[in-house]
């Protein structure tokens, strides 16, 4: 065993080769085997919920003291599946080369992600207090979280492709940029349905999809473009 590994460590990088990324990846899939076989329905609660356009009392019906750790490591899946695929995307740039560069990688993606998911709500809940009543803020959070996790199911499956595929870096940008996109067009269809109220709310809206949407992600864009190139 020892001998295999040695043999393991002098052979090139690359992410389905490399033992603790495939454990990661693992450790992912288990988790999200652990939701799906979960018996308080928490997953059914999201895609029913009223989060997504559905009544409060089937989501308070169904939410349990169970569903709030679900959530908590949903979100975590959620930010480390897109890290796999940004360091399966750095490896075909050819910008890693070893083990402890795809790591830290990984760990600075995931805790990037964490970070700017806190950093948002945040903005979310002081924006939503000004311009907007308590039910549309709570219910503007609970989309925004329930968001991020079922993106994250599509995250996952993309960094199991990126992985085992081998895929250019361009097919993953190209992946990558049309999975925020809908997600993007996916929240600006619920802001409207629930900020929306008026004229003088359409503006309010705009200005808020702005400042705490899109211009967050031209900067983040331009900072990886950088990277990349």
């Amino acid at each position: 065993m020892i001998q295999a590994l040695e043999e393991r460590a002098a052979q090139p990088f690359s992410p389905q080769g490399d033992d603790v990324f495939l454990i990661v990846l693992l450790g992912v899939f288990f988790l999200l085997a652990i939701v799906f076989s979960d018996s308080s329905r928490y997953l059914k609660q999201l895609v029913s919920g009223y989060s997504l356009g559905h009544s409060r009392r089937f989501s308070d019906e169904v939410r349990t003291s169970r569903s709030f750790y679900m959530r908590i490591l949903l979100l975590l899946q959620a930010c480390v599946c897109p890290s796999l695929c940004l360091v399966n995307g750095l490896y075909a740039a050819g910008l890693i080369t070893d083990r402890s560069e795809a790591l830290t990688a990984l760990l600075y993606g995931a805790a990037g992600l964490v970070a700017w998911m806190l950093v948002k709500t945040l903005l979310y809940s002081l924006v939503n207090a000004i311009l907007f009543t308590r039910q549309q803020s709570a219910a503007w959070n609970q989309v925004y979280a329930d968001t991020f996790i079922l993106t994250g199911f599509v995250w996952f499956l993309v960094a199991v492709v990126t992985t085992f595929f081998s895929l250019p870096v361009t097919a993953i940008t190209v992946i990558a940029l049309t999975l925020v996109c809908v997600a993007e067009i996916w929240l600006a269809v619920k802001a409207f349905h629930i900020f929306f109220v008026n004229f003088h709310g359409g503006l309010q809206l705009i200005i808020y999809l702005c400042t705490l949407e899109w211009i967050p992600l031209l900067v983040l864009a331009k900072f990886l473009i950088r990277i990349i190139l």
